[in-house]
Order: C-alpha cells, then structure tokens, then sequence
C-alpha cells in the first residue's frame, strides 16, 4: 500500500538542502559532493586537460613565410637594379668628358706667363730709393734696441717688498680675524691621526702608522671656514678622497698649520655621529701640546 508524502516532510527536506547549500562554497560552486577530497582531484584533473589543450592548440592564421618568398623575381628588384646600373654609366660618361677637358687645359700653355715671357715688364725706377728706405728702417731699429737694452730700470723690487710687508702689518692691525694669505706648507706640522677607540676618545693615543701618504687624487673639500679654537681663531680645511678625511687647521699670526688624518673607519663613524654636517666635527677640533686632535 503506497502513501503519499506529506507537505511537512518536502518543506523540511527543501530547508535542509537550502541550508547545505549555503554552507558549501568551495571550488565547486553550490553544487554539494560527498567527497570534497575526490572533487577537487577531478577539477584538477580537469583544469589539466584545458591546459594542454590550450598549448596544443594550432592557429586560424597561418603565419609562416609563404613558399613564393623564395622566388627569384620576388627576392631581386630587378627593376631597381637597372635604374641604377644606367644611373652609374651616367656618372662614369659624365667623369671621363670631365677629365678629357682638364687634360686639354692642362696640355695648353698658360696665357699669361706667356705673355708675361714676350713682353717682360720694365724696370723699376725707384729701386735705389727702396733700398735707401730699407736701409734706414734697419737703422733705425737697432737704435730702438740699443736704448731699451741700456736703459735702467725704473721700478724696484725691493721697495715693492717692502711695502707689501709694511701692508700686511697695517692689515693685520685693521682686522678682526686672522688674514689667510697663503699656506707655507713647508713649515706644517707633521699629520697625525689619534685613535677614537680609547677611553673617553679623547685621542691620547699614540699615531697610527702608515698614515701620511694620502692619494692627493680625487680630493674634494668639504669645508673651508674660520673656527676658534681654544683663543685663537684657525682657517680650518677639510677635504676628503672618499675614504680619509683630512683636516688642516692654519695660524695666521703664527703662519703655521696643523694636520690631521683620519682613516676610513673613523671617517664614517664621525660622518653618521653629525650627520654629514662637517661643521660638527670642526667644532671637536683641539691644539695640545701644538699638536691638532680631535675631541669626543
């Protein structure tokens, strides 16, 4: 005996699928599997398949070089060819009438030296006369030489020295700051590079060796103004090769410098501590015992 289902029993099975449904959104859409696992192998297998089939599949257009462009009519522009093997026998008729007529203007005698060989032209009336002038200006040009040779002369260097020196004074009493006229490198103290790494960094320790002999080449200066230091007031210098940096710091009332060298190493440790301000690492420069260091 057969029995209809009940409306109560199709609504609650149309809320369960409903409610599956909603629940499931994974790779295979709404539609609900039993095996997760199982379905996604297939799609796998599946994207595969399309992707094989998309390498392996041929073109509507053929774009392969068609077998006509072997052709010999097509490979040579004969046409072109012969254009321009008539325009280079022009050229070649063109050269050679050019060269038969600068070879009969060559073979003709020129008229006018020919002329000038059948009618000489007369002497000259005033030969005698151009002599004489000439004779006079030689003359008169080792004169001219004679007296700049023996005259004396009127400036003298001494006295310029002198005043340049009387100058100098009278300068130095007028200005404030030292006057930098030029360096006297031959009376500069020796570099000398202190270590940073001892004990309050205050460069105590003893010079590093080998560090004298700077590349010259290459160097850029980085500043050049007037610092005190200590109660005098310094020209300070310093330039750089990109790796040592050197300092110079010059007296103008004693006309002496000072040197520093510093290495690589302590270049960049001073660069990042200012900030690539070298007006900073000016301010830390000292004069002890007529050395220049450098101060924590």
């Amino acid at each position: 005996m057969l029995f209809a289902p009940s409306n109560d029993h199709i609504n609650r099975d149309e809320s369960v699928k409903l409610v599956e449904t909603d629940m499931d959104r994974g790779r295979v859409g709404n539609l609900v599997v039993a095996s997760r696992s199982c379905a996604r192998k297939i799609w796998e297998k599946e994207h595969d398949a399309h992707r094989d089939r998309i390498k392996k599949v041929k073109p509507a257009t053929d774009m392969t070089l068609p077998t006509t462009a072997g052709l010999d009519h097509i490979r040579n522009n004969l046409k072109k060819e012969q254009i321009l093997e008539g325009r280079y026998m022009e050229i070649d008729r063109e050269n050679q009438i050019l060269l038969k007529k600068m070879s009969a203007i060559m073979k003709k005698p020129n008229p006018y030296t020919a002329l000038e060989a059948q009618h000489p032209p007369p002497a000259t009336m005033n030969k005698d006369g151009r002599k004489q002038e000439l004779l006079r200006i030689t003359k008169e040009n080792r004169r001219l030489l004679q007296s700049i040779q023996d005259v004396q002369p009127v400036y003298n260097h001494k006295k310029w020295e002198e005043h340049h020196k009387n100058s100098g004074v009278l300068l130095r009493n007028c200005c404030t700051y030292p006057v930098i006229t030029r360096l006297p490198r031959t009376r500069s103290s020796p570099s000398l590079l202190m270590r940073m790494e001892t004990a309050g960094g205050d460069g105590t320790a003893s010079p590093l060796a080998g560090t004298a002999d700077i590349a010259s080449d290459d160097v850029k200066y980085v500043l050049k103004e007037g610092k005190r230091i200590g109660e005098k007031y310094y020209l300070v210098e310093m330039s750089t090769d990109g790796r040592t940096l050197s300092v110079s710091a010059y007296d103008g009332d004693a006309q002496r410098s000072y040197e520093l060298v510093i290495a690589e190493k302590n270049h960049r440790q001073l660069y990042r501590e200012a900030q690539g301000d070298y007006s900073l690492i000016a301010n830390k420069l000292r004069i002890d015992n007529g050395k220049l260091k450098l101060a924590s």
